[in-house]
């Protein structure tokens, strides 16, 4: 049988995380050189196909739209 422990359960989800996060730093043109740099290493190799297939500053990754949250438009809002 297969068994999964705790610990490949936690790489796993820091692999899934660094990954999303370098995606929507990359899509939305923001973020720090350190934390791209730290979420490139901890998601690679998934950060480098990242790299290649979404445009910087596109607010686009893989098909889905990732706008920003800061503008005039959420200022207001009440909800927030």
């Amino acid at each position: 049988m297969l068994e999964v422990s705790r610990t490949d359960c936690g790489v796993s989800a820091v692999w899934v995380f660094a990954n999303l996060s370098f995606t929507a730093m990359r899509a939305q043109a923001r973020g720090s050189t350190f934390w791209r740099v730290l979420t490139f290493v901890f998601g690679f190799p998934g950060t480098l196909l990242t790299l290649f297939a979404v445009t910087k500053g596109s607010e686009r990754a893989y098909g889905i739209d990732v706008p920003r949250k800061s503008g005039p438009q959420y200022e207001d809002d009440p909800i927030l």
